[in-house]
């Protein structure tokens, strides 16, 4: 990663300059920015990159560059931003981290994921698709894939979402769960819907949330099965909001037995989606 530092140099005064006001970047400096990393402090490295937020500064770049590659997500998060400032920048940034999505190991790929859905480089979705096939990455790498396409919130990365919700790991499918949720122009939970008989109850439970957002009435008598025989509180109660949230008296009879439930937090849920019906 150290050579796309070098690269960048190379043009950096120039794009620099017309992307930012000569005022920019007030008491900022790559000797700061150095000095905060030297301090190992996650909080003084974000607030001395902020500081030099639209400082013209070639040798800040290959100091910031190294910064998305850092153990930290914020640290990364702040270094993707920091070239975000700066367009000209990040498209070439964006371009070389497409690369390490495709051929990167685990760490590369997600350290690639979290700067291109940051910068919310539209371009990397097909990198970012096929990095999701790849086989061998770790639940990290594709939980930093499945929050790029959730940044970026396009209906182009919904099959990277698709692909995500079969993952082996539930954290990943739950993310991806969420992620779909967010996707400006979303037409369909048809996917979320499998979901809801997952494995895993985090996974039950997000799914439930997400057809009740969308109102989905396709998933009522599912919903209402949940309501009434699974065996985790927190799915019992999100298919008691989604039931609501839908709004068919036809579910009537599973919210009134949910009412009776063991779980108060089910029970409240469950009465407030009832009175909604009526």
């Amino acid at each position: 990663m150290k050579t796309i530092g070098t690269k960048l140099a190379a043009a950096a005064l120039t794009l620099c300059a017309f992307a930012v006001p000569t005022f920019a970047g007030k008491g900022g400096s790559n000797a700061k920015i150095v000095a905060a990393v030297q301090s190992g402090s996650t909080d003084a490295i974000i607030a001395e990159v902020e500081r030099a937020e639209g400082l013209v500064c070639d040798d800040c770049i290959q100091t910031v560059t190294n910064l998305t590659e850092d153990n930290r997500y914020p640290v990364r998060e702040v270094a993707a931003w920091w070239f975000a400032k700066r367009p000209g920048l990040a498209k070439v940034m964006a371009d070389q981290m497409k690369n390490e999505l495709v051929s990167g190991d685990s760490t590369h790929v997600r350290n690639a994921a979290d700067f291109v859905g940051a910068v919310v480089d539209y371009t990397s979705l097909p990198a970012l698709r096929q990095a999701m096939t790849r086989s061998g990455l770790t639940s990290d790498a594709k939980l930093a894939i499945v929050h790029a396409v959730g940044y970026m919130a396009h209906v182009d990365g919904n099959s990277i979402l698709v692909q995500a919700m079969s993952d082996a790991d539930a954290t990943v499918r739950v993310a991806a769960i969420g992620a779909w949720r967010d996707v400006l122009g979303q037409v369909s939970v048809q996917p979320v819907e499998a979901k809801l008989v997952d494995g895993d109850a985090k996974v039950r439970a997000a799914a439930a949330t997400v057809i009740g957002a969308y109102g989905d009435r396709n998933a009522l008598s599912t919903l209402e099965q949940l309501v009434t025989t699974d065996t985790d509180p927190f799915v019992r109660r999100n298919a008691a909001w989604a039931l609501g949230q839908i709004g068919s008296r036809d579910a009537s009879a599973a919210l009134t037995q949910a009412s009776a439930d063991k779980s108060g937090l089910v029970r409240l849920v469950a009465k407030a989606s009832l009175a909604t019906l009526k």
